[in-house]
């Protein structure tokens, strides 16, 4: 992807759809948003000096969630601080990207794996994902499918995209080959086994899934303002029929080895109850082999956007570094 040719072109069609959008067309300026966690969508921050809005571009495979969200946009605006949907895209204007929805843009906010205000924010942001767990308004605007149980939805969330993590490495092991052993690669498809068959065998996870979850509540994706503010992104992987344990599990990740961590444990148990804590300690240990081989596949998609390759290919390593013995140290299994 040439990232300064995206932002011509999506400059252009700003410019020719000022009036709809709302935005100065004599002052345009498109400037491509670095995503460390992936590169399949394609984030813009349009601006004209005065005002800026987000632009998500979708490639086909995942043009289809972006579309429930606008959807739904109202809705989760209203209830659950999702940015206000200001435009849909409903033609390829960058190749390879058919479909896109345009934000308005959160000012002056930071992502709360940044905020120094994090125990009053986060406290806000576990009642609010609370609600939306049990929402049976949205869960009915949601598209039905067969009944799922939570292993189901572990099995969705981390097995199959670590199996495709896997299968995309092995086919460029030869960018890992310096730090990524030929045992390791082996060892990768061990553990997914190994977690894959201790979910179904775990009581907890037997249960039928039916968690109205956001699915992607990462530091990132909560952007918080002034004291106790925040607003929720990124809700193109929301679900009807998922597990309220993961989204506390990616939420709550980074302040597992913090002091404070057994308050937010607690808080966690009183709002959700014995079982979703449980569960919630395996999608834990997920979350640390998520940073020991979907990092991987990070730094492998990183070669397409050669301005943020180095930086992208930096950052996963080190953590996959880091995380690979913190892992075996932890669960044993090596």
């Amino acid at each position: 992807m040439e990232i300064r040719l995206a932002e011509r072109m999506i400059e252009e069609w700003a410019s020719a759809n000022a009036d709809t959008i709302g935005i100065d067309l004599n002052k345009v300026r498109a400037s491509y948003i670095y995503n460390p966690g992936g590169f399949g969508n394609l984030s813009i921050r349009l601006s004209d000096g005065r005002k800026r809005f987000h632009v998500k571009l979708a490639p086909p495979n995942k043009a289809t969630r972006l579309q429930q969200w606008a959807g739904l946009s109202v809705y989760l605006t209203e209830h659950y601080t999702a940015p206000r949907l200001v435009h849909v895209i409903d033609r390829e204007i960058v190749p390879g990207y058919p479909y896109g929805l345009v934000f308005e843009y959160i000012e002056d906010a930071t992502p709360l794996v940044d905020a120094r205000n994090t125990e009053a924010v986060l406290t806000g942001v576990l009642e609010t994902i609370a609600k939306l767990h049990r929402d049976n308004r949205l869960r009915e605007m949601l598209p039905k499918s067969e009944t799922l149980t939570y292993a189901d939805a572990f099995q969705d969330k981390y097995i199959t995209r670590f199996t495709d993590d896997l299968n995309g490495i092995l086919c460029s092991r030869d960018l890992l080959r310096d730090f990524v052993s030929d045992e390791t690669f082996s060892w990768f498809g061990e553990e997914i086994e190994r977690l894959k068959v201790t979910v179904r065998q775990t009581p907890a996870f037997l249960l039928p899934a039916c968690d109205v979850v956001h699915n992607d509540l990462n530091g990132n994706n909560v952007l918080t303002y002034g004291w106790d503010d925040f607003r929720i992104i990124d809700w193109d992987d929301m679900s009807n029929q998922g597990d309220s344990a993961m989204d506390y599990s990616v939420l709550l990740w980074p302040f597992t080895h913090d002091p404070t961590w057994p308050v937010w444990r607690e808080k966690v148990l009183a709002v959700a109850g014995t079982l979703t804590t449980q569960r919630m300690e395996l999608y834990f240990r997920a979350k640390l082999l998520d940073d020991v081989i979907d990092v991987l596949a990070d730094y492998v998609e990183a070669e397409q956007v050669p301005e943020h390759r180095e930086e992208a290919q930096r950052k996963a390593r080190a953590v996959h570094l880091h995380s690979y013995p913190q892992y075996v140290a932890k669960y044993g299994v090596k």
